[in-house]
C-alpha cells in the first residue's frame, strides 16, 4: 500500500486521463486534489508506478461533511485479484465502521463482498450506475431555454436551499458538503426573474461528476435542467475538466436528459456503490 505524494499524484492524473469511463471517478478526485480543491482526500496505490488499483479516500474519517461521515472511498481497479489484495492491506479499511465504496467495477465486486464475508461484516449494494460522458464540444447538442443573464454561479448563501432539496441532504454534514462544492467547484443556477433566488441548479461533487441537479417543482418542464447541463458542459470543457455524470440503472428520465445533449454511455462498464456495515 503506497500513499501517493505530490509528484505521484500529478503522474497518476496523467495516467488515468485516457482510461475513462472506468477511471473517471478517481481521475476527478485527482484533478481536484492537484488543484487544491479537495483537501481531505488522499490516494493510495497497490504499487508504483505500475499500479493496478487506485483508491481515493478521506485523510481523516468522520469529518463533519458527507464525504467524511460516509467514509466514501472511490475505486479504480484493473482486476479483481489486485483489488482484493490492496483492500486487505492493514489500515486501509476499517472493517468495524460504515464505509461506502463508490465506483467498484461490477466485474470486480466479488473481491469486495468476499472480503466482507471473511471479516464477518454485512455488505450491501446501494446502487448500480452507468457513466455518461461528453468527450468533445462537437458532441454537445447545445440547448438554452432562458436568457444568458439568468444563468449564474451559485453563491455560499444558496447552500441551505440546495441542501434542503438534496436526496442525501438535510443535515449539518451534508450542508458542509454542499458549501464545499459551491466554494471549490463550478456551479450554475437559473435565477428568478424578480431576483427571488435560484429556481434550478447543478453542481459538481469533489470527484467532478455533475450532480445535485434539481428544479423547484413549480418551475419544472421549462427546460431549466437541460439548459444548465448544456451551459455547464461548455464551461467545463473550456476549463479542461472531465464532463460526466453517474445515472442509476433504471433512471430513464436522467438518462434521456443527458443523452439528448450528446452524452454517451459505455454499457460494458457498470460501477457499483457498495455499503460495508450499516450506517
Amino acid at each position: 500500500m503506497i500513499v501517493l505524494g505530490e509528484d505521484e499524484l500529478q503522474q497518476a492524473e496523467k495516467a488515468l486521463a485516457p482510461l475513462s469511463p472506468a477511471a473517471v471517478k478517481v481521475y476527478g478526485c485527482l484533478f481536484s486534489i492537484n488543484r487544491g480543491k479537495a483537501l481531505n482526500l488522499e490516494v493510495v496505490a497497490d504499487s508504483w508506478p505500475d499500479f493496478s488499483v487506485l483508491v481515493c479516500k478521506p485523510k481523516v474519517q468522520g469529518t463533519a461533511d458527507r464525504e467524511g461521515d460516509f467514509n466514501i472511498y472511490s475505486i479504480f481497479s484493473r482486476d479483481q485479484a489486485s483489488l482484493k489484495k490492496l483492500l486487505s492491506s492493514p489500515g486501509l479499511l476499517r472493517w468495524d465502521a460504515f464505509t461506502l465504496l463508490a465506483g467498484v467495477d461490477i466485474n470486480h465486486l466479488d473481491a469486495v463482498t468476499d472480503l466482507a464475508a471473511q471479516h464477518g461484516v454485512p455488505a450491501r449494494t446501494q446502487c448500480v450506475m452507468h457513466v455518461l460522458m461528453l468527450n468533445s464540444h462537437d458532441q454537445l447538442r447545445v440547448y438554452q431555454s432562458v436568457p444568458e443573464d439568468r444563468i449564474r454561479p451559485l453563491q455560499a448563501e444558496h447552500a441551505a436551499l440546495v441542501n434542503s432539496t438534496w436526496k442525501y441532504g438535510g443535515d449539518h454534514n451534508s450542508y458542509n458538503s454542499v458549501l464545499g462544492y459551491i466554494s471549490n467547484h463550478p456551479s450554475l443556477c437559473v435565477m428568478d426573474e424578480g431576483g427571488g433566488g435560484p429556481l434550478s441548479w447543478v453542481l459538481l461533487y469533489h470527484h467532478l461528476a455533475l450532480g445535485l441537479l434539481y428544479t423547484l417543482p413549480q418551475h419544472r418542464r421549462k427546460g431549466y435542467a437541460k439548459t444548465l447541463v448544456s451551459s455547464m458542459a461548455e464551461r467545463l470543457m473550456e476549463l479542461g475538466y472531465p464532463v460526466y455524470c453517474f445515472v442509476e440503472e433504471g433512471n430513464s428520465a436522467s438518462y434521456g436528459l443527458f443523452t439528448s445533449l450528446g452524452f454517451t454511455i459505455k454499457v460494458s462498464f457498470r460501477p457499483v456503490w457498495l455499503e460495508i456495515n450499516e450506517k
